[in-house]
């Protein structure tokens, strides 16, 4: 037969065959010569393990160029997949070439014990920084001939790593290497050992003895103390032992089943039914929900106290990635999202049993309120102030917010709309406190999943992206801030507890040098007294806005003001880490004010517009606005949303 170009298969058999210590049978042989040229067949493992490099750079190098956003390494490889390993599925129902494999001297067994894998602590180092772990890894040989039935712990004398035990992952990158996972639970001592001796271990350990370095982890935590190479290998090796554990009986018939083709299928031991099993894929949508500059993140309620993730469920059957997303948003949050608006994004393997993350952008249609002259402050400006007529905005200005979530509390503990410039300013600040020991999360502060994670890529993606309301791109400076105080001093995330500061409402109209076009603001400030706002707090607050719009130059209508008190937040040295009742924060706005008892005469703003500004600035603050929304709605009553009432 005259030499055929060499299968990507065919060189996976010819490496296995050619570094094994015993060849295989002389017929399985000739079939490995027959399939392969025999020029493509090195057994120098150094250009097998070129060749295989080229192979993968040439693979990567595709999918960088077809998906220039990554997340992690940019190499198109998402944290968690298996990176380093070609899977060579090709040969998993193979039995002679997996076998010629595992007698390969440089393949390798990931051991784990029911479930959680053996990893070893290894020195940091500036080169790769983070990485903590790495897998535990056996060298075959150094067990295959020492084990016996006397060294298997618990009943039965089946030999726990028998080649038909072992579970084909796949051959390693790096050095060609056929790579393997077993449960090793009748038999740890004897794999210790053999750990403790492998020369790979022993250098990575580097100080104190590998022996005391070798601990149990679950893979899922793990994971990101480790290179994403081991930690993509070690979930790959997880979650298939896991579906081997769980599938023992035939679903159809109730018989043993038996797993085979390299641990990838599980088969009915019954000669009447034989009916076939394969590993688990779950898909799940995870979903960041933007609503303009305002991004929808929630938290179940097994989660610490200010952790925070994008909304996420399973695919139902017959039901599209798209509808689910609509769905499974709509079911948590009660948001409506614009299905036009879905869009695929990336995807994760997450096999912690067995999902597949895949994430997705969706818009939601804002609320709008327009600021109109009803509630404009009519009062006589004083001279040289940049106050401005009526006719000046004879054009109503529309401010935007997100529609507030309705939760379902068998789904989510809470979910809050976040600013964007907020989310910046908390990206990194704070761990996810169930990794690496993190610390608990400051109340009025979050945490996002880790950098390994899909939905924090999502986040940090929209993020880098320009604001909505103002991009930037067309004035000199940035525009003035939508909340603030008026002493230029840098909002604390936790203003003191019951201390009193009056509020105003204003409407700029900035020049070009500033973004140009209307701008709608809060500005407060502490009251003297510590009380309701006096006539003098009140005109030392409207004095600084005016004097903000001066440096500007921005023309500035007054719209209405009040009372603004912030509650909660302390935590008793008792209360437990999450307590929801000893943390919560809120702001009482007492909106508008004036009347006999000393208060000052301010008109009223619309309480979503109000809310809106407050929660730009302070997302984790619920927000409570005594007779808001009591009484006729049309503002000629005088209870409820009338123009003014007394604090």
């Amino acid at each position: 037969r005259p030499p055929q170009p060499a299968t990507r298969g065919g060189k996976m058999q010819a490496l296995a065959a050619a570094s094994s210590t015993r060849a295989p049978a002389p017929s399985r042989a000739r079939d490995i010569a027959r399939r392969v040229p025999r020029a493509s067949v090195n057994p120098r493992p150094s250009a097998v393990s070129c060749s295989t490099t080229r192979r993968f750079g040439a693979r990567r190098a595709e999918n960088v160029a077809a998906r220039a956003a990554v997340f992690d390494g940019g190499d198109g490889v998402p944290f968690f997949a298996l990176s380093d390993a070609d899977r060579a599925s090709e040969l998993r129902a193979d039995a002679e070439a997996i076998l010629a494999a595992s007698r390969d001297r440089r393949a390798v067994l990931l051991p784990f014990v029911t479930g959680r894998a053996l990893v070893v602590a290894v020195d940091e180092d500036g080169s790769r920084p983070g990485v903590r772990f790495a897998p535990a890894e056996v060298r075959l040989r150094d067990v295959r001939d020492v084990r016996r039935s006397a060294d298997f712990e618990g009943e039965g004398d089946e030999d726990p790593l028998a080649f038909e035990r072992l579970s084909f992952l796949g051959f390693r990158e790096e050095d060609g290497a056929p790579v393997f996972a077993a449960e090793v639970k009748r038999c740890e001592s004897l794999v210790r050992e053999a750990v403790a001796r492998n020369p790979a271990v022993i250098g990575r350990v580097g100080r104190g003895a590998v022996d005391e370095a070798i601990a149990t982890k679950d893979a899922k935590s793990v994971g990101p103390e480790m290179s994403r190479k081991d930690a993509g290998l070690l979930a790959a090796a997880a979650s298939l032992l896991r579906w081997q554990r769980n599938t023992r009986f035939c679903q159809k018939c109730g018989s043993p089943v038996k797993i085979v083709k390299s641990g990838h299928k599980a088969q009915c031991a019954n000669s009447d039914c034989r009916a076939p099993y394969y590993p688990t894929l779950m898909p799940a949508v995870l979903t960041l929900c933007t609503c303009g500059d305002y991004a929808l993140l929630g938290r179940n309620s097994k989660w610490p106290r200010g952790f925070y993730s994008c909304l996420a469920g399973f695919v139902d059957q017959s039901e599209s990635l798209e509808q689910a997303v609509a769905r499974e948003v709509l079911e948590e949050s009660g948001v409506v999202i614009d299905p036009s608006t879905v869009r695929y994004v990336t995807s994760q393997p997450w096999p912690f049993p067995c999902q597949l993350m895949v994430g997705f952008r969706a818009e939601v249609a804002p609320k709008r309120v327009t600021v109109t002259d009803a509630v404009c402050d009519t009062r006589q400006a004083r001279p040289g102030s940049r106050h401005t007529s009526n006719e000046e905005h004879a054009q109503s200005c529309e401010v935007s917010f997100p529609p507030t979530p309705t939760l379902d509390i068998a789904e989510l503990r809470d979910a809050r709309w976040f600013h964007r410039d907020w989310l910046r300013a908390q990206l990194g600040k704070h761990v996810d406190p169930r990794e690496g020991g993190g610390r608990e999360i400051p109340v009025g502060e979050i945490a996002l999943p880790g950098r390994h994670a899909l939905a924090r890529y999502l986040v940090e993606r929209w993020c880098d992206e320009p604001n909505v309301a103002n991009p930037g791109t067309s004035s000199d400076s940035p525009p003035p801030p939508s909340v603030a105080t008026t002493d230029d001093r840098e909002m604390p995330l936790v203003p003191t507890t019951n201390r009193s500061f009056a509020f105003r409402v204003v409407e700029m109209n900035l020049p070009t040098a500033a973004g140009g076009g209307r701008h709608t603001a809060l500005r407060f400030s502490p009251t003297g007294g510590g009380g309701a706002p006096t006539v003098n707090d009140h005109a030392r607050l409207d004095a600084a806005c005016e004097a903000e719009a001066g440096r500007i130059g921005a023309s500035l209508r007054l719209l209405g003001g009040g009372q603004m008190c912030f509650r909660g937040g302390e935590i008793s040295e008792s209360a437990e880490i999450d307590d929801e009742d000893e943390a919560s924060l809120l702001i009482v706005l007492r909106n508008g004010g004036g009347g006999d008892n000393g208060g000052a005469e301010v008109p009223r703003v619309d309480p979503e517009l109000v809310r809106a500004l407050v929660r730009r600035a302070y997302p984790m603050h619920d927000i409570l606005i005594p007779g808001a929304f009591e009484g006729g709605g049309d503002g000629t009553t005088e209870q409820g949303l009338a123009r003014r009432y007394q604090y």
